[in-house]
């Protein structure tokens, strides 16, 4: 879980189906000392983790990624220069089945676009 020691959750704003979260990153996070040294950057599976874990805050159920249909990195996420970051979700649900269309911006900057299926995790089979 990376809530609290690699980001914090700021703010969140919601609509119908959609929620924008307002995060925090932690630019003296332990990650950044090998991703990279001299030029530390957001690894990728952190920010699909990011998503996962605010998705998961605002719906209040446990998820799990079972296809990535579309995901583009299209800018990096350096954290000296982009500590606040904005991830837009938008959602439909059946039964236990998400259906997520998320972005990452910075700023002006899109970082990542993200279409997605995640499955429910049954947390009595999974400790």
């Amino acid at each position: 879980m990376l809530l609290t020691n690699f980001f914090q959750l700021k703010w969140v704003e919601k609509s119908d189906n959609a929620v924008i979260f307002t995060v925090l990153i932690n630019p003296l996070h332990e990650v950044f000392k090998g991703h990279f040294p001299q030029q530390p950057v957001v690894p990728g599976v952190f920010t699909l983790q990011m998503i996962k874990e605010c998705t998961e805050i605002f719906l209040d159920r446990k998820w799990r990624y079972g296809e990535l249909s579309n995901c583009k990195f299209s800018r990096p996420i350096l954290p000296e220069h982009d500590e606040e970051i904005k991830i837009r979700c938008e959602y439909t649900m059946e039964n236990d089945t998400l259906q997520l269309k998320a972005k990452v911006a910075s700023g002006e900057f899109d970082c990542l676009s993200l279409k997605a299926t995640l499955f429910e995790l049954n947390t009595s089979d999974h400790p």
